[in-house]
This record gives structure tokens, sequence and C-alpha cells, in this order.
């Protein structure tokens, strides 16, 4: 009967696919973990609950819509919300109003095809794609003032109705565009220097044409300029170079040549870093572009390889929409079509790649409640704590009705008082004299909510007329939908007297866990089979906050003698949680 310590040290495989369930012999089972649920991996390991998110603004009408960032520079930066023939702005969390009115213009785009748009930003100039619309320029001049005019360059080749680009790019001073029904194989590239001039000719700063060449017709669905062109197909991955490496593209020098065979979604190709991700044809794969010296060429690993149950499972699922957020950690969002939202932190140079699934609190039609669409940008306000902030629209049932909310993603960094420690969803927060009643929650009614008051927990109450009453008075209070935040690992392999583990009675009688800034949470082998993990002295008045707490917990395990042993913690509380390791320890029956 060995008795034995394991080390679940670090967690940076991410949430491991079921079919890696008996892979002991894979490094990354190890690092790996069954559920990652509303748990986010850092680079050097630990794993921390996510942080809720703040109301801002139900959609125009509560339709359908799609969030854009626009980035002037890292200290200009706005969120777009185009919806059914308008678009909105917000900047620092907030929606930008003009005396009081909302900023908003009218576009051709219905929401269906706002989905489908594809941008290319050049300082204070959007320029947007459509295959069914003539280009366009979104300019700003300032806060709240905004104008969306053609791209009327001088000999304009999208005039037609069936020759309109679905994606452009820019790439070495020049505009490129693609992908037009009537010729789907065929960039266009504006003059070198001058965006608005499509003049073609021979000379080397002249406007061009260039046809990809392959067996088949495969359409352009993305391209993207690093320091090379990388292009996108239905069928295949290309790259656009010049045929000395040392001189830019010119209309005499251009060639094209195929990199990978695996072909993309209609999912815009995504910048992350300094390497280009894309999700593959089926939508459920995300691979990355990037150059191999030993094939002298770019390859496409498939980032999704350990997971491949994250794009979702049945006909008609797979990944729909995605944006990057830098800071503090180096995360991927992607947004399934199911609604569920996925993070990868990517962070290649340390060799980190893992997924996790959040699920947003409140609910949509008797499910989860939905996201439909997520925007990261950078974010210059002392609020942000100098991190990017990530916007989404999240769907949800209100009250007997569809309401759709922006909202964004609380910074990870809270700072050191309990008391702005943000883990709720749809949030608001109140901040002042002494209170025992809080208005202002109308987009909440009928919900039950959580309640943080001064740092400390309080009775959910129930939103009734936009309003609800509190049990103690409180200066500062954050109000929101309860979400939960759940780890559980792969089953332990500690090995035995006789080989491997799997397969033979276990049971772990003590855990020690190593915390990082937390209070509260649960522990033991199921989601059915938890303790509280104490935090709080006997002494202590329940109405009261708990410092934060860093370090170990020794912990009795409610386990039982099985041959299925894993580790389960969680947070339903509106509490932070950091776990750095788990190490429990267990006696392995050979007979």
């Amino acid at each position: 009967m060995p008795r034995s310590t394991f080390a679940f040290s670090n967690f940076t495989a991410g949430e491991l696919s079921p079919r890696l369930d008996g892979r002991i012999d894979l490094p990354k089972y190890f690092s790996g973990c069954k559920t990652l649920e509303n748990m986010i991996v850092h680079p050097h390991g630990g794993a921390t609950r996510r942080p809720g998110t703040r109301f801002i603004s139900a959609t125009k009408n509560n339709g359908e819509a799609r969030l854009v960032p626009f980035e002037f520079s890292t200290t200009q930066t706005y969120v777009l919300e185009f919806g059914n023939q308008y678009m909105r702005v917000y900047k620092d969390g907030g929606q930008v109003l003009n005396s009081g009115t909302t900023v908003e213009i009218a576009t051709p785009y219905s929401a269906a095809e706002a989905n489908e748009l594809k941008f290319a930003q050049s300082a204070d100039v959007l320029f947007i794609v459509h295959p069914s619309h003539q280009p366009r320029k979104l300019s700003r001049t300032s806060h709240v003032n905004w104008t969306l005019n053609l791209y009327a360059p001088t000999n304009n080749p999208f005039t037609s109705t069936n020759n309109f680009p679905s994606t452009v790019t820019f790439f070495e001073e020049r505009l490129v565009f693609a992908g037009t029904n009537a010729d789907p194989q065929k960039l266009f590239f504006s003059k070198s220097g001058d965006f608005e001039d499509m003049t073609t000719g021979t000379n080397a700063t002249d406007g061009m044409t260039f046809t990809i060449g392959s067996d088949q017709v495969n359409a352009i669905r993305y391209i993207k300029g690093l320091r090379t062109l990388l292009i996108g197909t239905t069928g295949g991955e290309f790259v656009a170079t010049a045929s000395s490496s040392a001189e830019p593209i010119t209309p005499t020098n251009i060639q094209i040549k195929r990199q990978a065979g695996y072909g993309t979604s209609e999912v815009d190709a995504l910048l992350a870093g300094n390497r280009i991700l894309f999700v593959q044809r089926a939508g459920k794969k995300v691979r990355e572009l990037v150059f191999d010296f030993d094939t002298d060429g770019y390859i496409a690993p498939d980032l999704t390889i350990l997971a491949e149950h994250i794009g979702g499972s049945g006909v008609g699922t797979g990944f729909t929409n995605w944006t990057y957020q830098q800071e503090p950690d180096s995360i991927v969002w992607v947004v399934r079509s199911d609604g569920v939202l996925t993070g990868m932190t990517y962070q290649r140079g340390e060799n980190v790649v893992a997924w996790h699934r959040h699920i947003l609190g409140g609910a949509f039609s008797g499910g989860d409640a939905v996201v439909e669409s997520v925007a990261a940008i950078s974010n210059s306000t002392a609020s942000s704590k100098g991190e990017d902030t990530l916007y989404m629209i999240v769907k949800r049932t209100i009250d007997g009705g569809t309401k759709r909310y922006i909202e964004y993603l609380q910074p990870f960094d809270f700072g050191s008082d309990i008391e702005d420690a943000w883990f709720l969803d749809s949030g608001l927060v109140y901040s002042g004299s002494a209170v025992n009643s809080l208005s202002g929650l109308s987009h909440l009614e009928g919900q039950t909510v959580s309640i943080l008051a001064n740092g400390a927990t309080h009775a959910d109450k129930v939103v009734s007329s936009g309003a609800i009453t509190l049990d103690r008075s409180a200066t500062k209070v954050i109000v929101g939908l309860k979400y939960t935040s759940k780890l559980q690992t792969m089953r332990i392999e500690s090995g035995s007297a006789e080989g491997v583990a799997q397969g033979k009675v276990k049971r772990i009688h003590e855990i020690v866990a190593r915390f990082f800034e937390t209070v509260g949470a649960e522990i033991g082998s199921s989601s059915v089979q938890t303790d509280l993990i104490p935090f709080r002295d006997s002494s202590m008045a329940m109405d009261q906050p708990v410092d934060l707490f860093t370090g170990d917990k020794s912990i009795e395990f409610a386990s039982d003698y099985e041959t299925d042993n894993f580790v389960y913690i969680q947070q339903t509380q509106p509490l932070p949680m950091s776990v750095t390791a788990l190490f429990p320890q267990l006696n392995t029956y050979d007979g």
C-alpha cells in the first residue's frame, strides 16, 4: 500500500480533450486539467478565477450586433458596435455621447452582414469590405465625429455588384484587396504610398493585380501582412513575396507560393503578437502560421491538438468570432457558435498553449448566457491597471425578454483591497456614503443578484423595480450575476509498487492547496463532494471582509476508495481565487 504525494505544480497545458484521458505518457498530461471553467491559466503556471464583467448598455433595440476594435494609438482606442444599419461608439468603458445623445451613424450593413465585415485601419481611417457592398471608409475626426463614405480611388476596380472584395489589409505601403465574387482568387494592390489610387502599370510603384494559380478555385478568405503577405483560401495557405527577398513586391517581381493545404473558415485571421492565427475550414481548429527554417517556408501547427473538444461538438458548431488581449497575459478570446466563450493563453516562447472555457452569469432561454461577439483594445485609463480591455456582447433572458448587453471584463489586477474585487457578471458598483438600498439596476430586473458589500459577501437579493434593499448599510457595493469557477485535475497518476496507478483503488486522505490572494473556495473529489476551505477565523464577524490569503492550506480530503481520483476545486462566492499548485497525499492499493 504505497503512500505518495503527487504534485500538480502548474496548469499550463490548459483544459485537455477527453480523448487524452489515458495519455499518461504525455508530459502535458500532468500540467493539464479535465475542467477549467471560468478560470484563466497564467503563463507562469497558476490558474486564476476570471474577473467579472461590468454592464455598459444594451445594444440598439437589444438587436444582434458585432463589436469591432478601432485603435488610433495605444491611448486613443474605441470599440464600435455594428448592428442593423447603424454604428455606435464606446470608449473608456462607456458609451460615447454628444451632449447627452448617443453617437450613432447610419451604415448599409444588416446585422448578419455586420458579422461578415472585414477591416484594415490606417490612423483615423478604417477601410471596410463586404462582398455585397462597395468598399467604404470610416473616418474619425473626434470622439463624437465619425463619417462613413464610399471608397472611390482613381481607376476604381470595385464598381460592379459582382466585384466587391471580401477582405483587405495593408502591406509594404499598399492597400490590398482580395476575394471578389467574380474573381475569388484575385488580389488588387494600390499604388505604393497612395491608398487612393488603384491604377495598374509596370513601374515599381504602380498598382497591380495578381491571380493565384492553383489546381482548384478556392476563394481568398483573408490576407495579412507581416514580413510577407500571407493569404488564406478555402483550400490552402499561400505567401506572396518578391522574387528577391531583399526587394519589395512590384508588378514585375511578385510571386505567390503555396505553403499548406488546410484551408480557412470565414472567420478573419488574427494577428497575435508576431504570428497569424486562423480558424481551419471546418471551424473547429485553430492553427498558427509560422515560418519554419528547416523547410524554408510556413507551417501551420494545430493549436487545438490537445483540446480538440474546445470548438464544440455536433454539426454547425465551431468558432465564429475572436480577438487578442495582449495585457496582462497573452490571451486569444474565441466565441463559439453556441455562445460559449473560450480563451487560449498563448505564450509560444514559453511553450504555453492553454485553453479554458467561460460561462457567464445569467441565463438565456433556459440555458446558459450566450456570448455573441468580443473585441479587445488597449486602455490607458487608471482604472484599467494598464491592462487591455475585453468588451463583449452577452445575450440573456431578463424579465421575460431577450436582452443583449455590452459589457467589459474587469481588470485582473484589482489591487490589494478586497473591496475592489469584482467577481460578478453584468455588474455595477456603488461607492459613497453608507446606504441601505441601491437603485439603477433595471438591466437586471427580476434577477437574483449576488452582492459584495465592503469586501464581505452579502445574502442574495432579487431586483425589483430596478432596486434592492441591503441587510446592512455599506459604502461600497458591487452587485451582479453569480458565476462558478471550476478546476478539476486529470486522473491522478502517482505510480504504484507494481507500475502505474491507473485502474487501481486509491484514496486521497489529505491535500495541500497553494493559493495566491484568495478568499473562499471549496475542494473535494467531485462537484457534488466538496468541503469549504476555512479562510475566516471563528472570532471574525460574518459581515466583515477576510484578508487575502497567500500560502498553503492543508485540508483533510473527503474522498472514497475508488479507481477514479480527481481533485476538484471551485469558487461560488463573489471573491477571488488563484490556485498555484495542488499536492494530494494518497494511498494506492495494488491488490
